[in-house]
């Protein structure tokens, strides 16, 4: 049995998850087994992925028999499996199906409750609203408010109970939620402190349940410190940052679990019924390999699905000679050949003095050798557009200067690669700014072209946002890649030094 806690927004629904009634959980019984399974941050990845080795791991189709095959192992104890947020936004099918048939096939794999991610906006929010009315789980999260109209979530879920062990999942989302999509996509949303609702939630949750599990896409260090900050947590289970934990992180007693990214990994705990408490036995982060047999049902519908979305676009679009890495590592922290190309593909087709792009736009790298119009609209899947707009010196200053206080560590989106000026930084601080005539001017105006989804603050980049004299061009980061791939341009070899950082990583938080 499984109880629904809605969410009309956070403050009503604080209000009714605080006035349940419900009797405290029965301790279980010697006979009492329960598993959780778990992957997180999907990214529209149904399909197996491409690897340099040729190998091909990773495919929700493997997932399906994985999570068959551990559900048939404890046949008469139950087996849940949970998605902690980030469905959308990072193939061509998701692009273009919007997610409805990634939804549909969490729900063949038998997911059993996911939290809002993120990305799940991307498509805008009319879109997340259909998705969940139409899910057959529940997407939680508690710490998400809405106006005028409430999301279609609960908080927190219920399961079993009375004759078997009672599990609470309550679903947290990022705060990033509304600087990672585009402001348009989040319109009338309120984010609320995780911290201080979990605190509220949890110990009533406690009184109707074994075993307590937040389902998070907070990202890991905010799951520790949730861990540090809120008592009567068991598990949390996280996502958001593609975190690979081979083994459980222990924080204050409570089990953090992440499973990487894009299906490659299913994460398997196992608890037994120890002196009237539900206790680990084991954990395994589970490799989705290519020796693990794909579900031929599910392989076959992922199949139709991915050749709908590539019908037209396997056309081979020209060659490049160097690799255009997307790794999160690289571009979201240092100096990037992919980000130097586009940059400067943007500066001069618009004449611009400066341009500006946040790396959490690029979300696929493009191997060198033959190119794909599909590989390029993958890579670059949000659908910006380019503006023009004249800025001062000194909103540039404080954009570099945002760009430079972001934690190498963290690998933010909303890392600035640029081109027409080149950045130092130093330690977590911008240490100088200069253009080819000399340094950054904060009293000058500059002409400098971004994506729409900076001019509109994404990202944290409020200084950004409502320049007057703003241009939109009408021409998309994809379709200004794709027309210079088939023209033949030509591609920086290596990175020129326009980023740099003096000090090394290790930074205090």
């Amino acid at each position: 049995m499984a109880r629904w806690i809605p969410v009309r927004n956070w403050l009503l629904g604080l209000l009714i998850a605080l006035g349940l009634q419900g009797a405290a959980a029965a301790a279980c019984g010697p006979e009492d087994r329960l598993t959780l399974l778990h992957f997180n941050d999907l990214h529209g990845q149904l399909a197996p992925l491409s690897s340099a080795d040729g190998a091909h791991p990773g495919g929700i189709a493997r997932l399906a028999t994985l999570v068959s095959e551990a559900r048939a192992e404890r046949p008469r104890q139950r087996t849940l499996l949970l998605f902690a947020g980030d469905l959308l936004q990072g193939t061509l099918s998701s692009s273009l199906f919007m997610g409805r048939p990634d939804l549909v096939l969490l729900e063949r794999i038998g997911v059993d409750a996911a939290a809002v991610g993120n990305h799940e906006f991307d498509y805008g929010q009319d879109n997340f609203r259909a998705l969940a009315r139409a899910a057959g789980f529940p997407f939680l999260t508690a710490n998400l408010g809405a106006e005028p109209d409430a999301l279609p979530v609960p908080s927190s879920l219920l399961i079993g109970g009375a004759a078997e062990p009672g599990v609470a999942i309550l679903g947290l989302t990022t705060a990033e939620l509304l600087t990672t999509t585009h402001p348009r996509n989040t319109k009338g949303i309120q984010v609320a402190d995780p911290m201080e609702i979990a605190g509220a939630l949890v110990p009533k949750l406690r009184t109707q349940a074994d075993l307590v599990v937040v389902l998070s896409h907070l990202g890991l260090a905010a799951d520790k410190r949730l861990a540090r900050e809120v008592d009567g947590i068991d598990v949390i289970i996280g996502g958001h940052d593609h975190a690979v934990l081979e083994t459980p992180v222990m924080e204050s007693g409570v089990i953090i679990l992440q499973a990487g990214a894009r299906g490659q990994w299913l994460g398997r705990l196992d608890l037994n019924c120890v002196a009237g408490r539900l206790e680990p036995s084991g954990y395994r982060l589970i490799p989705v390999s290519t020796e693990v047999a794909e579900d031929p049902e599910i392989a076959a519908e992922v199949a139709r699905i991915v050749a709908a979305a590539d019908a037209g676009m396997d056309e081979v679009i020209g060659r490049i000679g160097v690799d255009l890495s997307a790794e999160r590592a690289l571009i979201r922290r240092d100096e990037a050949i992919f980000g130097d190309f586009v940059a400067d593909l943007a500066r001069n087709i618009t004449a611009a003095d400066i341009a500006l792009f946040n790396a959490g736009s690029f979300r696929a790298s493009i191997p060198k050798g033959e190119v794909t119009l599909k590989q390029v609209y993958e890579a670059l899947p949000f659908g910006n557009e380019l503006v023009v707009a004249e800025l001062e010196g000194q909103q540039l200053l404080e954009a570099l200067a945002r760009s430079a206080s972001l934690h190498p560590r963290d690998h933010s989106g909303g890392f600035l690669q640029v081109s027409g000026v080149r950045y130092v930084i130093d330690g977590n601080r911008l240490a100088s700014a200069e253009l080819p005539t000399g340094p950054l001017d904060p009293e000058a105006r500059y002409r400098v072209v971004m994506t729409d989804f900076l001019a509109a603050g994404g990202d944290g980049y409020q200084m950004l946002m409502s320049q007057a004299g703003q241009v939109k061009t009408g021409r998309l980061v994809s379709e200004v890649v794709v027309a210079a791939i088939r023209a033949g341009a030509e591609l920086p070899l290596h990175s020129d030094g326009r980023i740099l950082r003096r000090a090394p990583t290790s930074i205090g938080r």
